[in-house]
């Protein structure tokens, strides 16, 4: 538990206090929701993006802080607009790298797109991807650790700072092995075994090393979206819509479910494409909460929600939803866990549908 017992206030959310209880009551209710908002033409509170370059245009080396810096400018401007909505969404912000980031701080470099960023597979075969290189320092290390805490100390006492991506240690796997991974599974699942078992260790003492180096003053830790006394950030699992649940449950969830209960619970990135895995998930024993993010050619999670109950009465589970789907759905979503983001046309609207959801879905361990 921690020490103190007293919520202290922050800048870009006046209900502070009152959302970290409804945070805390939903982890040990039976059913629930929270409901985060935006209004009119805001900009997604998820996806900031002011005018920076494209990443593969930033000169890093010349001013490795222009990146943080612009979102920083650009969430005391948008996050102070939302201060004193009464929804239970919380302020974060997270820099952003591209995909690749966790393997340039574990291999020491990596390659930038348009967008995005990757590394390289290492070696030819499975035996050479179990060799990859860990636990060097390296200047994406020190670029992380600098904008981190140079976002956490101007936004101390405003909002949260972590750093989204952070692999499983199967999507880590895939990674550096590459497709033949998939194959693998059955053809040498001893040795496939022997590169999770590494990929754990490095990515457990990478993400040790930023949550030692990073100076936070915040109060408690966000799993993305909900606040917890500790947790992990962001853990991605997309390599898990590409297996059976069989090879998923040896191979993926053990593994994955090992990291949260390392670091006391937190939030899995999860895809529409894994629809399969369900069962998996629920059963994981130290995820906190998850989302479904949508793959094209799969039904969307409104569609289906029936079927999504099971898992949100085991886990929390973040969906996306107009009003009008909230209204639709609410004796189904009423009956499981489910943090719910919702774009309202207006502040009446959100009013309303605040309102709504508080009523309709209360926080119960009955």
């Amino acid at each position: 538990m921690l020490k103190n017992t007293s919520v202290p206030n922050l800048a870009f959310k006046k209900n502070f206090a009152a959302c970290v209880s409804r945070h805390q009551a939903l982890q040990q209710a039976k059913r629930g929701c929270l409901i985060m908002t935006t209004v009119g033409d805001e900009a997604d509170p998820y996806w900031i993006r002011p005018p920076i370059p494209v990443l593969e245009e930033l000169d890093f080396k010349r001013d490795p802080l222009l990146m943080p810096r612009l979102l920083c400018d650009c969430a005391e401007k948008s996050f102070a607009v939302r201060a004193d909505y009464q929804d239970d969404w919380l302020p974060f912000l997270s820099p952003r790298y591209g995909t690749g980031i966790i393997g340039g701080m574990l291999l020491g470099n990596m390659q930038f797109g348009a967008d995005t960023s990757w590394t390289s597979e290492v070696g030819s075969t499975l035996e050479e991807s179990i060799t990859f290189p860990w636990g060097e320092e390296n200047v994406w290390i020190d670029r992380v650790v600098e904008a981190l805490n140079y976002m956490a100390k101007r936004l101390r006492g405003k909002c949260y700072v972590f750093l989204e991506g952070y692999h499983a240690p199967l999507e880590w796997a895939a990674l550096v092995r590459g497709s033949p991974l998939y194959l693998e599974l059955s053809t040498e699942p001893e040795m496939v075994h022997e590169l999770l078992r590494r990929s754990d260790t490095a990515l457990t003492w990478l993400y040790k090393l930023i949550e030692s180096r990073v100076q936070k003053e915040e109060y408690g830790a966000l799993a993305h979206s909900l606040w917890m006394e500790k947790c992990l950030p962001f853990l991605s699992d997309d390599s898990a819509g590409l297996m059976s649940p069989a090879h998923y449950a040896e191979f993926g969830a053990p593994y994955t479910d090992a990291m949260f209960r390392r670091f006391g619970g937190g939030f899995l990135h999860f895809h529409t494409l894994g629809y399969h895995q369900m069962d998996n998930l629920g059963a994981m024993n130290g995820l906190t909460l998850h989302n479904w993010r949508q793959d094209p050619n799969t039904p969307q999670p409104e569609e289906i929600l029936t079927r999504l109950l099971p898992g949100a009465q085991a886990k929390i589970i973040m969906l996306s939803l107009t009003p009008a789907q909230i209204r639709e759905k609410i004796e189904i979503l009423a009956q499981g866990r489910f943090l719910i983001y919702s774009r309202c046309q207006d502040r009446r609207e959100q009013e309303d549908i605040i309102g709504f959801i508080h009523e309709k879905t209360p926080i119960t361990a009955i």
